[in-house]
């Protein structure tokens, strides 16, 4: 990866965090929240493995670890790269897909 695109993604980040922090400070402002939850219907792919990107309309996928996932659209965040789950690419070894025809 390169200092442009290591660049580009930490201002990604930055701006992700800080407009996903305000939201929520004022949303907490109006009222606490009664249910505390990290899915939230804004987001466009977290916790939702299985359906359509809502950018693009590729299938998200997911990377399972220990007791957590991270979902991901492969297409708008990954260069169309299906990104390893060290336990299924361990298992499929060479079977494992590098990408998903769309």
């Amino acid at each position: 990866m390169s200092r442009t695109e290591v660049a580009g993604l930490h201002g990604a980040v930055i701006a992700v965090l800080t407009e996903w922090t305000d939201r929520l400070t004022r949303a907490a402002r109006e009222k606490f929240p009664e249910k505390v939850t990290a899915f939230r219907p804004e987001m466009a792919v977290h916790g939702r493995f299985g359906s359509p990107c809502p950018v693009c309309g590729s299938k998200v996928e997911r990377i399972v670890y220990a007791e957590n996932e991270c979902n991901y659209c492969p297409k708008c965040q990954s260069g169309g790269r299906i990104l390893a789950d060290r336990a299924l690419s361990r298992l499929l070894k060479d079977d494992w897909p590098r990408s998903r025809p769309n």
